[in-house]
């Protein structure tokens, strides 16, 4: 029976064919020798592997690798977890909450190394690069709410390590699994960082919003950002550009008046495998995990609140090294994962699906995103919300510039 039991749940996405079973990692496409396995995205916009049987040579290497099928816990049962944010106040502004994927990456970029994280590009496409100095590094910054397309960057950080340079790699705990899965050994010069995920939607989906959003202001979304700690952290801001040629900046103020990002809070439009992630947990994926700390200020009073604060757990060694390097550029306090994990549930536990998620695409490709936007995506007394967020957007901005304004006459004086 025990045999039966192993063998069952040691089955990949190849054999069931249950979506659940795929999180779209690619270490089965990068690991196949004849190089049989490629991506099709499905009707919901997400990839999946296909195999050519007609070169395939039944080697079964893409089981042995998924790493949905085979899952790994060997780091930390009790990691160290701290609350912190950079003490350097411009580049906290610039992060999406405390700044620690900055110092990792700076730290790694100064010894000649390279970082691995996802961009929105122009035309509004999530996908990870590569990136070996300080200006491209910035396209890296903040948070992404859709699933990032990995291409070809666990081959070219295998290259690199092989290479002897140091590598870092920043994504959620899915693709961090399949990125060690692949490597199938540990490398001295390799930093893990695995984001406390609470699932993800499609590009599909997201270039449905972008095309509202479009449609809704009437030119084109580009800068487009999920969040930003300069005008408040669940903010939607993004330029847009008329046809006339004219710039102007568009803010939510709250993820309460996106649709998108209202789906996205409450489950609507992740994939199946988030929804029974096996990587939602503790023991975690990378090195370090990271996330935003929220509710903070119940464990933390004494710390500076206003532009967000990180969640950082210590998995391993070499986590545990990267943060002696860089302790001392962080303002931080000491916390535990139970404390953490209070407002912040995707740290030990998946995303429950909401009600509507069986049938929200097909929604949105039958009736369109944006009555569905107006119909589902919708938050109850929308007006109501609408009006207080851009009151208190007002007192936020207000504030804001008094503090520049004072800042100037200082250095004016």
């Amino acid at each position: 029976m025990l045999f039966w039991r192993r063998l069952f749940f040691s089955m990949s996405y190849f054999k069931t064919k249950d979506k659940k079973d795929c999180c779209a990692c690619s270490a089965c496409i990068h690991s196949c020798p004849v190089h049989a396995i490629k991506f099709e995205r499905d009707e919901e916009g997400f990839d999946y592997p296909i195999i050519n049987n007609e070169i395939c040579i039944n080697c079964g290497l893409c089981e042995k690798v998924c790493p949905v099928a085979h899952p790994i816990y060997d780091n930390e049962q009790y990691p160290k977890t701290y609350a912190l944010y950079l003490r350097d106040v411009k580049e906290r502004q610039r992060s999406s909450s405390g700044g620690v994927f900055y110092a990792i990456a700076l730290w790694v970029l100064e010894r000649g190394g390279v970082v691995f994280g996802s961009i929105i590009d122009e035309q509004n496409q999530v996908y990870h690069i590569g990136v070996d100095n300080l200006q491209d590094l910035q396209q890296l910054r903040g948070s992404k709410y859709v699933q990032s397309a990995l291409k070809n960057v666990f081959k070219e950080i295998k290259l690199n390590l092989q290479a002897g340079r140091w590598c870092y790699f920043v994504g959620t705990g899915c693709q961090v699994a399949g990125l060690n899965a692949y490597l199938r050994k540990k490398y001295d010069t390799l930093i893990t960082s695995d984001l406390v995920c609470h699932g993800v939607p499609s590009q599909w989906m997201f270039d449905q919003h972008i095309y509202y959003l479009e449609k809704k202001y009437k030119g084109r979304v580009s800068d487009y950002r999920f969040r930003d700690n300069r005008i408040g952290g669940g903010s939607e801001i993004f330029s847009l550009t008329t046809k006339k040629g004219k710039k102007r900046t568009i803010i939510n103020p709250t993820y309460l008046l996106s649709p998108y990002l209202y789906s996205f809070m409450y489950a609507m439009t992740c994939r199946y495998s988030c929804y029974d992630c096996k990587f939602a947990k503790v023991p975690r994926q990378g090195d370090i995990t990271l996330a935003d700390y929220w509710g903070s200020k119940d464990f933390f009073p004494d710390m500076d609140n206003s532009k967000g604060i990180s969640l950082c757990l210590l998995n391993t060694e070499m986590g545990k090294r990267i943060w002696e390097f860089l302790k001392d550029e962080f303002d931080y306090s000491e916390s535990n994962v139970n404390d953490a994990a209070k407002n912040n549930l995707n740290l030990i536990s998946t995303s429950t699906p909401h009600s509507n998620r069986s049938f929200i695409y097909e929604k949105v490709r039958e009736e369109g995103y944006k009555k569905v936007a107006k119909e589902a995506f919708r938050v109850k007394n929308f007006n109501r919300v609408w009006i207080n967020a851009y009151i208190n957007q007002s007192l936020f901005l207000s504030a804001f510039l008094k503090v520049l304004s004072n800042i100037k006459h200082k250095l004016l004086d």
